[in-house]
């Protein structure tokens, strides 16, 4: 499915819905509706960093945690190395270490660390510098927002039309208008 930038909702309020409203106020009330909505498009990303105090802080746009791990080796080989092993048992050795590698491109090499996961932060057992994250961001634009298809665009532009149709009924005091944002409210 196509991601769609989150403006292209702004151009349907004005040809759908013919209110006209302030980018500014639109990107507030499309970041709203893209909460109520609840999905997040997202990809693999990874960030690296250092904890202080046991504490390490997350990027804003990370939803899930894919592994937290060190860049140091933490494998144990399959058997015991003996001088004058023939090409066919080093060639077994070395397939079996990479076999993971070959089967999950995310296997990595590194020592998988164990945390909490609070908030917006890891809590580790101590400090540890150059943690790996790799964790699930939402995928965004070159403004910084989110990218939504096109079921998401139509919600986000309804919702925007009940926001303003309901304001404008509340400061004209017109019950009229407020059923009328109610009707939008359901779409």
């Amino acid at each position: 499915m196509e991601l769609l930038n989150i403006k292209t909702a702004f151009s349907d309020l004005k040809t759908f819905y013919g209110i006209d409203m302030k980018e500014s106020d639109f990107e507030e009330i499309a970041l709203k509706a893209w909460e109520l909505i609840g999905t997040k498009h997202t990809e693999i990303k990874k960030y690296i960093g250092d904890s202080h105090d046991g504490i390490l802080e997350l990027p804003c746009d990370c939803v899930d945690i894919e592994t937290v791990s060190l860049p140091i080796i933490d494998s144990n080989t399959t058997g015991t190395l003996i001088d004058g092993l023939d090409g066919t048992s080093i060639a077994t050795e070395m397939y079996i270490e990479h076999r993971p590698k070959i089967k999950d491109v995310r296997y990595t090499e590194e020592k998988l660390l164990k945390y909490k996961y609070s908030g917006n932060r890891l809590q580790f057992d101590r400090d540890y510098t150059n943690i790996l994250v790799k964790y699930h961001g939402v995928i965004k634009d070159n403004d910084d927002l989110p990218l939504v298809n096109s079921k998401e665009v139509a919600a986000i532009a309804a919702y925007a039309a009940y926001t303003a149709t309901y304001k404008e009924g509340l400061m004209k005091k017109d019950g009229n208008i407020i059923n009328l944002a109610n009707t939008m409210k359901v779409d």
